[in-house]
């Protein structure tokens, strides 16, 4: 792992795919819970990830019983530049654009990501930092079944509202010396705490994985994860302005050696943001979100702080969003 620095400036062809299917990786996406989506048709939910169940932020901020359907679409950009990655010894700057959608239909709730990363030349293309910065691509989904609405009737019990069955995927590729094409499954039981206003919820399951590393030249097929991932909403009001804390949290135990035959150990994941609805000062409140964000990555990939530099990221970020 110590040569990564060192193979990033040699000259490898990569090639930046579109992968739709669209965790957790790091796409923030928030799977909607199936309770607690707005009381309009069309709603609008929060997102950028991960991975992870959540409903949108019009939803977060409406009390009482959702539509059985209803849908939010939104583009979003965030900016940092203190990224780090494994065997980069420099921090990378990010610009970072994102397409999410997001809703309920008549078994449970879905949400679908799709960033696009632009990296500064400290984290370069394969041909080294004259080529420029790398471009990756993730996608993250999710689809949730609900037991209430299957049922037809509430299956909640004191703090928890309502429980399901979450399935989803991963994809993810770049065009930098690694080659990354991840390409990973999630399924496990998930439980929504009942809240007056906002949500929260915890999904316990598993996670599989498969890679590429192009420095070694192998494909990688990790062993199958215990994986916990989590998410969170919450509105509030300072004076006339209306804002959201929301974010999402993935941890994921080892899942065996990597492409250059270290063990990988358990890592986490965590990203909150707080926006202000900056919409609602023009008449169209919900709609136009910004702020700031924050990220924070443990041994990022699985890989241990001992074995290379560029593990841990511990990123502010600026963001801003459109809801449709």
């Amino acid at each position: 792992m110590t040569k990564i620095s060192v193979a990033l400036r040699k000259p490898l062809l990569g090639v930046a795919m579109f992968c739709c299917l669209s965790e957790f990786g790091y796409a923030e996406v928030y799977t909607a819970p199936s309770e607690s989506a707005p009381s309009q048709t069309q709603q609008t939910q929060t997102n950028s990830a991960a991975p992870l169940t959540a409903p949108d932020l019009k939803s977060g901020e409406v009390t009482g019983a959702p539509p059985v359907s209803w849908n939010d679409t939104y583009i979003g950009y965030r900016y940092g530049s203190d990224f780090h990655y494994p065997g980069v010894p420099d921090k990378v700057a990010q610009n970072i654009g994102y397409l999410t959608t997001t809703g309920g239909f008549r078994f449970g709730s879905y949400a679908f990501n799709v960033d696009y990363l632009v990296s500064n030349s400290a984290n370069p293309e394969a041909g080294g930092p004259s080529s420029g910065g790398a471009q990756e691509v993730y996608s993250v989904g999710r689809i949730e079944l609900s037991a209430g609405k299957i049922l037809g009737r509430p299956v909640g019990i004191g703090i928890i509202r309502d429980v399901g069955l979450t399935g989803g995927f991963e994809f993810g590729t770049k065009n930098d010396a690694y080659g990354e094409r991840a390409r990973m499954l999630v399924f496990g039981p998930t439980i929504e705490f009942a809240l007056p206003r906002g949500f929260l919820n915890l999904t316990a399951g598993l996670r599989t994985e498969s890679n590429h590393n192009g420095i070694t030249g192998v494909d990688v097929r990790f062993n199958t994860a215990w994986h916990i991932e989590s998410s969170w909403l919450f509105p509030f009001r300072v004076g006339p302005l209306p804002l959201v804390l929301r974010g999402f949290a993935s941890l994921t135990g080892p899942k065996g050696k990597d492409g250059f035959g270290v063990e990988t150990t358990t890592e986490f994941l965590t990203r909150v943001s707080l926006l202000a609805d900056l919409g609602s000062f023009a008449g169209h409140p919900r709609a136009v979100y910004a702020g700031v964000g924050y990220e924070y990555w443990h041994h990022m990939y699985g890989t241990p702080t001992s074995e290379t530099v560029g593990t841990i990221t511990s990123v502010p970020m600026l963001m801003a969003e459109i809801h449709f």
